[in-house]
């Protein structure tokens, strides 16, 4: 009884590590956008908010590991579920550099293109929430594993998607009129953001090995 008690907790755990890295992602979109657009007021605001859900997610990580260590699950599984959680905690590690990133470089000219990241900030929000649909999914009693593996197929195909766009920014950037020092400094920018995707397709393939070891 007390094993199935540690399990339940991993999962009220897990689903609320969850949320933390959701909402770091929710108060990132709208301040990177709103960076792109100019506006510009709230950014420390923001990076100051995901800097503490981050802090936070890591503590609950931490917990989870140590009941995980005292025997939930069976150890067949145990290693996959911690790593799967780790790749979780790495999105939300990913957000909070890129936010990171925009609040203490500033970098310059973002209007320029802020029509085409917009788009991406769109696509990697679609990402994550299929991704945190799969593992509400495994973590539901009833989950429907053929749900599980539509949404983890979704977050690989966005990713692509993604990619896509990457490519094709970083071409109208450096085919711009702007200096070699401004497009450095958004490509580096593209690739924090396109960071965050990577990761989430990352913590979706443990998610998929995990989900097969589950299977009975």
């Amino acid at each position: 009884m007390q094993i199935f008690t540690k399990e339940k907790r991993v999962v009220e755990l897990a689903l609320g590590h969850l949320d933390k890295a959701d909402e770091s992602l929710q108060i990132m979109i709208p301040a990177i956008r709103d960076y792109a657009g100019g506006q510009r007021d709230h950014l420390d605001d923001a990076r100051a908010a995901v800097d503490e859900l981050e802090t936070a997610a890591d503590s609950v990580l931490r917990e989870i590991r140590d009941l995980l260590y005292s025997g939930a699950y069976l150890p067949t599984i145990r290693g996959d579920l911690y790593r799967l959680l780790a790749a979780v905690d790495k999105v939300a590690n990913r957000v909070e550099d890129c936010l990171d990133f925009v609040a203490y470089q500033r970098p310059a000219r973002v209007d320029r293109f802020s029509a085409e990241i917009g788009g991406i900030l769109d696509l990697t929000a679609q990402c994550f929430e299929s991704l945190r649909i799969a593992i509400e999914i495994y973590f539901n009693p009833d989950g429907e594993m053929d749900q599980l593996r539509t949404r983890t197929i979704k977050v690989s195909k966005l990713e692509s998607a993604i990619d896509r766009r990457q490519r094709d920014l970083t071409t109208a950037i450096f085919t711009s009129e702007l200096s070699l020092a401004e497009k450095l400094h958004l490509a580096d920018l593209l690739l924090h953001l396109v960071r965050i995707s990577d990761q989430g397709k990352s913590a979706a393939s443990e998610l998929e090995l995990l989900s097969l070891k589950s299977i009975i």
